[in-house]
């Protein structure tokens, strides 16, 4: 019978069972002594700074913390660890050397080919959408379109430069900005804007104007 040191917390009882099943006995540390679990409680934080790291290039928000999670634990089993002296673990486990071709960068542009998905056939056959990771059943990817939908597509052509969260949150965070008369469509004038700094002597105009209208009435008969 073998043993294994889980973590206290709740998010590793739920493999008792199955070890049961395999003959291993599931022990647990005690409270507040993480580091009788040290290794675990490392690739825990391992993984949370990958996946914090890649929704901060994409700046997207936390609501997708579970699929930047997912995709930095499908990095870490195709990168070398040193724990296996350089070895990939994807390799040691299927014996054979995964495909680094069918990897994008999180968060990117992307266009699926949505023919099958269309209920017209006047619809487009693709539109912009944002690289959500890779599909755990299929070898195809999690594209996310700008109405919260999730498409899984094997024909996807990516733009890995933009990233649509970023271009939304830099229109949403940027003030407006005045548009060139010439860029205005026909028949629509520019919007006036107040001076920032009107001139000094428009006061004093103003003032001159008084003066002289009171002395052209008391000079009128």
């Amino acid at each position: 019978m073998f043993k294994l040191i889980g973590g206290w917390g709740g998010e590793f009882r739920s493999f008792t069972q199955y070890f049961n099943q395999l003959g291993i006995h599931h022990r647990f540390i005690y409270p507040h002594t993480h580091h009788q679990n040290g290794v675990v409680e490392r690739k825990h934080r391992y993984i949370v700074e990958m996946g914090l790291t890649l929704l901060s290039q994409a700046s997207m928000p936390l609501s997708y913390w579970d699929h930047a999670f997912h995709i930095a634990v499908y990095l870490i089993n195709r990168l070398p660890s040193a724990y296996h002296k350089n070895t990939i673990p994807y390799e040691m486990i299927f014996n054979k050397y995964p495909d680094y071709s069918f990897l994008k960068v999180f968060g990117c542009m992307c266009f699926p080919h949505l023919r099958s998905f269309n209920n017209h056939k006047l619809d487009f056959r693709s539109s912009p959408c944002t690289f959500l990771g890779y599909s755990p059943h299929h070898k195809r990817y999690k594209c996310l379109d700008s109405k919260g939908k999730i498409f899984l597509s094997r024909d996807v052509i990516f733009n890995e430069s933009s990233f649509p969260f970023s271009v939304a949150k830099a229109h949403v965070s940027s003030p407006p900005s005045s548009v060139p008369s010439q860029l205005l469509p026909l028949g629509v004038l520019p919007i006036p804007t107040a001076h920032p700094n009107p001139p000094s002597h428009s006061i004093e105009s103003i003032e001159s104007l008084g003066s002289l209208s009171q002395s052209v009435e008391l000079n009128s008969p």
